[in-house]
């Protein structure tokens, strides 16, 4: 159970990571609902917080 936490908890964190690089990216370029790069910023971070916390409890269950 331990692997599958750590699996997911790599894959949520590279799609946080590149969620939040292409938030960044588009907010350089002028776009027409600047409210949408505020909100994929907030779900990448929640989303490394969701893989932090399948790390910590995968780590606890050795």
């Amino acid at each position: 159970m331990s692997r599958i936490l750590l699996i997911y908890a790599a894959v949520i964190f590279i799609a946080g990571v590149v969620l939040f690089t292409y938030a960044t990216l588009k907010k350089e370029k002028e776009v027409e609902e600047p409210e949408t790069n505020a909100w994929m910023r907030i779900l990448s971070i929640v989303l490394v917080v969701m893989a932090a916390a399948c790390l910590f409890v995968s780590c606890s269950m050795n």
